[in-house]
């Protein structure tokens, strides 16, 4: 902690702190702490550590934004709660939404995208009276807070809703010592708290901080967006449950959830307006200037101090995020304020690289006491932030190119900041589509598009549309985009119309009041000498064919049977379905290809058999197809493996997907400005070999999702960017070897030792976008016979060694010889190319193409010295037997390769006659000819000469560069059939020398 306070000492120096009471500077790590230190100590609260802001666990948010995210479960009664009482400090991030943040941030003084909420929790403890005094104590109290400047709200009660004002809370705070005329009723909107469309809810009270001292009260500023009137803490009751028919009944466990913004209490006790005038932000601010040698921060309201908070307040979402495990190609949200943070330091304050990368150290020196992973983590957050600047870099440069040529004529669009909006070219085209079909409006869900899809923002989107004379109508975009959330929220309501099969599921299963499959007998296997699957007898509880629910199945047709337990493995998890038999009494055996899963109903498709009766009710035993469950489980291990060893080599990386299937896994990480090579393969190759040598136990753990988090928290989990775990059950894979650790959330099926992998190898890495890596690997047979292919190809390789090294230092070796050798070379290169990935090590597959590609050069280089050396030789020949005829035409035999014979240099050595001279090689040729000035008449030149030999071949013919078509003409290189090559060749040589005797002669 050395550098921060150095770094903490020399920004803030020169700059003005208000003090407490007794004169003394409060700064923001004393007032986070003293919040903790008051409830722990004086409360019997129990601390606990900030959950990340990646909401794993919640698909309804895209980051954690309140203090109460992280105990949704224990409030929804899905888990027990830890503790009865809980303090914290919890990180939050709020973009867009609900709680719109983004375009508020460095307008005002107290909105932000990132914020800590100071929070304290009863879990059926304590309830209203002990939860406002307790609050209003810590104030009073250890903050010494002037009374006279506090406001408190209550619920006034609804008639909608059928509850009566909350004139408990307004007694407690009465009986506390808060002035009547400070007491002020509020409605839903503002005191009235829900998690959601159903659930728990219940009313709230506030209190709001009067920034200006002396004066009346000001009860009527209350809740009415002043800057000088804010609400500083929420405390909620939650003593209702909402149902889906929207009713409220009470919960019978009562909670409390408070929050205060820790941003707005620092301002307050430091004697600030602005949240930004604190020594959260003040630091940034200096460093900011100090870096870039921007004028000084102000405070005021112009473009630059507004940047300056912009960034600032950026630059602490973007740290905290990507401290957390939040990646930027999983987070669209992040990304864009990362660009626009990206942006603004190069715009504003001039720094084209390296000010947003920097600027996290300062974050860090900030909040490290607090949250020591963004400490620990700055090296891959600062490589992170490099690799996405250098992205945007290309990404501006391809979108400015093709932006101008759109709107050459459209100058009024450049107001718009395209290198912020990639999306805007496709944007802009849409809406071209949308001018020629002559309507006046733009369709709502054209605008969602726009919106969702392109990423613009709706000020970009009102700027295009008035550009192109267009009208929008926000409200049903709003409707519009209020559906999607609350479908989105809502994932468990299904539409059953139609005839779609989750619907049409669903809809029978609520009929018949069918519970989900219980499909734990997957996990349910073990080893003897082999893999033991044991069967498992099953009830078909649904029948579905031809996209209908029926009582029987239809003999020679494909259906969907639905059991009530099953021991098949269905898709999920990256790893491929089981296949299996379903056995009837009667001895009939019938294959199961595939298992699907409709919200936990598995269905089991098979094809009765003409002779089979199947019916709801039938009792079934299944079977798993052994082996390929077998290979799965090992590829599926193998793929944790790699996903460690990868974690372990690499600074930052993070899985992006995987398939595993029976014949082999994939795997898609991210690479973040580090190289990943053949070295890096072949060490992923003995990470994951020498954990299978080690016969590790692979262990299975299944945690709740407050488990999970607490597991997440502490770094002893790995999850998926991006994915959403279940609340209830979420399983832990274990593997804990001395040389590899891995531990990763999964629901796939495993090896129970990782010595049953047998052998690995990686058989394929390619790189289908920037930052991103794609690897192949088999195990098992699999690899042992790649392995095996390897010996094979290495052999043949060192063969080709010898051969070579023997060719080039014999000097009886012969033209034929080399081009056979080089052919056979190619020959296996291409087989090598196009092989399949699976059937040899890609370290081996790199390594003898790249010794195949030197020996082919070399080759080509002996064969390229050969053929002029002996070019020379030849021509001189020529020339010497040249008997009567002016001219010269003439097949070079020398020729190894069309491309290395230096056609120019060989014309040049008869620059006293008419020459044309034809080089063939394998299946290409071609051709040069030159006329001295001398010869060229209306009837023989060098264009008309070649064109005899053109349309023998049906080739195409060009003047050098610069040159006379008269004097110089070539032929472009063309490919002919090596059958059909000889005959072509003396027909154009003859038809060439016809042609020049005759026109020489009339000449």
């Amino acid at each position: 902690m050395k550098r921060l306070h150095t770094r903490l000492g020399s920004l803030l120096s020169g700059a003005s702190f208000s003090v407490t009471s007794k004169g003394q500077c409060i700064d923001s790590n004393r007032i986070r702490n003293e919040f903790i230190k008051f409830f722990t100590e004086n409360y019997n609260h129990t601390f606990l550590k900030s959950s990340p802001v990646v909401p794993f666990c919640d698909p309804s948010v895209p980051f954690v934004n309140a203090g109460m995210n992280q105990f949704k479960g224990i409030f929804l009664g899905q888990n027990k709660p830890p503790y009865n009482r809980v303090v914290n400090s919890q990180k939050c991030i709020r973009i867009g939404g609900k709680h719109n943040d983004l375009e508020c941030v460095g307008v005002d003084g107290y909105h932000h995208t990132f914020f800590e909420m100071l929070g304290n929790w009863s879990f059926g403890d304590y309830f209203k009276e002990k939860a406002c005094k307790m609050a209003w104590e810590l104030l009073t109290g250890p903050y010494r807070l002037n009374q006279e400047r506090l406001y408190v709200t209550y619920f006034g009660g609804d008639k909608e809703m059928g509850i009566e004002p909350d004139v408990e809370t307004k007694n407690i705070w009465q009986s506390i010592g808060v002035p009547s005329d400070r007491i002020i009723a509020f409605g839903p909107k503002e005191n009235f708290w829900e998690m959601g469309p159903t659930g728990p809810c219940g009313p709230c009270t506030e209190i709001h901080y009067d920034h200006e001292h002396g004066r009346r009260n000001v009860s009527d500023r209350v809740n009415r967006d002043h800057d000088d009137v804010v609400e500083i803490w929420n405390l909620v009751f939650i003593q209702y449950n909402r149902a889906f028919d929207g009713s409220l009944k009470k919960l019978p466990c009562f909670h409390v959830d408070t929050g205060m913004g820790l941003e707005r209490l620092v301002a307050i006790l430091q004697g600030k307006k602005s949240n930004y005038d604190t020594d959260l932000f003040i630091p940034l601010f200096n460093a900011i200037q100090k870096i870039s040698g921007a004028p000084t921060y102000t405070g005021g309201r112009s473009k630059l101090d507004t940047d300056y908070r912009i960034l600032a307040d950026h630059i602490r979402m973007i740290t905290i995020a990507l401290a957390d495990g939040m990646f930027p190609h999983q987070n669209f949200k992040l990304r864009r304020v990362l660009r626009r943070a990206l942006d603004i330091a190069e715009n504003t304050f001039k720094c084209d690289r390296g000010l947003v990368p920097e600027l996290t150290n300062y974050v860090a020196d900030s909040l490290a006491e607090a949250y020591p992973e963004v400490e620990a983590k700055l090296k891959q957050i600062q490589l992170i932030i490099c690799h996405e600047e250098e992205i945007l870099k290309s990404l501006q440069k391809t979108v400015l190119l093709e932006w101008k040529a759109l709107t050459q004529n459209h100058s009024d669009l450049d107001e718009l900041n395209v290198e912020m909006t990639p999306g805007i070219v496709g944007a802009f085209k849409e809406l071209k589509r949308v001018i020629a079909s002559n309507t006046k409006s733009i369709p709502p869900d054209l605008v969602f598009k726009l919106y969702d899809t392109y990423g613009l923002d709706m000020r970009t989107i009102g700027i295009l549309c008035s550009h192109f004379g267009l009208e929008m109508d926000q409200s049903s975009f709003q409707d519009l985009l209020q559906g999607v959330r609350k479908k989105s929220r809502e994932m468990h309501q299904v539409d059953i119309s139609g005839n779609d099969v989750s619907a049409l599921v669903m809809k029978y299963a609520k009929e018949h009041k069918l519970l989900p499959t219980d499909d734990s007998f997957k996990y349910m296997y073990y080893k003897q000498k082999d893999y033991v699957f044991p069967s498992l007898e099953s009830r078909i509880l649904g029948i579905v064919c031809e996209n209908h629910c029926v009582s029987q199945g239809i003999p020679g047709l494909t259906c969907d049977l639905i059991f009530d337990q099953t021991n098949l493995y269905h898709d999920a998890g990256g790893q491929i379905s089981d296949t299996g038999y379903l056995n009837l009494k009667n001895g009939t055996r019938i294959h199961i290809n595939e298992v699907t899963n409709i919200q936990g109903y598995l269905l089991h498709r098979v094809e009765i058999p003409e002779d089979c009766s199947l019916s709801v009710g039938d009792k079934v035993t299944l079977e798993v197809v052994s082996g390929k469950r077998l290979d799965c489980m090992r590829n599926h291990t193998a793929t944790h493996l790699v996903n460690a060893a990868l974690s372990k080599m690499l600074t930052v990386t993070c899985q992006k997907s995987s398939q595993v299937t029976d014949s082999s896994l994939t795997f898609e990480f991210a690479v973040y400005g580090e190289r990943f090579d053949s070295r890096d393969v072949k060490k992923v190759e003995e990470l994951v070999q020498t954990v299978v040598s080690s016969a590790v136990p692979v262990k299975r753990e299944t945690v709740n999702g407050q488990k999970l988090q607490e597991l997440y928290i502490t770094n002893r989990v790995t999850l998926v960017p991006g994915e959403v775990y279940p609340q209830d059950e979420v399983h832990i894979i274990e593997i804990v070897d001395k040389n590899l650790v891995s531990r990763e959330a999964c629901c796939g099926t495993h090896v129970i030792n990782t010595a049953d992998i047998g052998e690995f190898c990686v058989t394929s890495v390619k790189s289908p976008s920037s930052g991103t890596r794609t690897l192949t690997a088999v195990t098992g047979s699999k690899a042992a016979d790649a392995r095996r292919e390897s010996i094979y190809v290495l052999d043949k390789v060192s063969e080709f060694k010898k051969c070579v090294s023997s060719l080039t230092e014999n000097i009886s070796t012969s033209l034929e010889e080399v081009r056979t050798a080089e052919k056979n070379i190619q020959n296996i290169m291409q087989k090598l190319i196009t092989q399949d990935k699976h059937t040899l090590p890609h370290t081996i597959h790199v390594s003898c193409l790249d010794e195949l590609v030197g020996l082919s050069k070399k080759l080509k280089q002996y064969g390229r010295t050969f053929s002029r050396e002996n070019l020379e030789d030849e021509m001189q020949i020529v020339l010497q037997n040249l008997q009567t005829e002016p001219f010269v035409v003439h097949f070079l035999k020398c020729s190894s390769s069309a491309d290395d014979i230096p056609l120019q240099k060989a014309t040049k050595m008869c620059p006293h006659l008419p020459v044309l001279l034809i080089a063939a090689s394998g299946d290409s040729l071609k051709a040069r000819c030159c006329v001295p000035k001398k010869f060229i008449s209306e009837k023989f030149n060098a264009k008309l000469w070649m064109e005899e030999v053109l349309s023998v071949f049906e080739g195409k013919g060009f003047a050098p560069r610069g040159q006379n078509s008269e004097e110089v003409f070539n032929m472009k290189k063309k490919y002919v059939k090596e059958d059909t090559m000889s005959t072509l060749l003396n027909d154009a040589v003859t038809s060439a020398k016809k042609f020049a005797e005759f026109a020489l002669h009339k000449s």
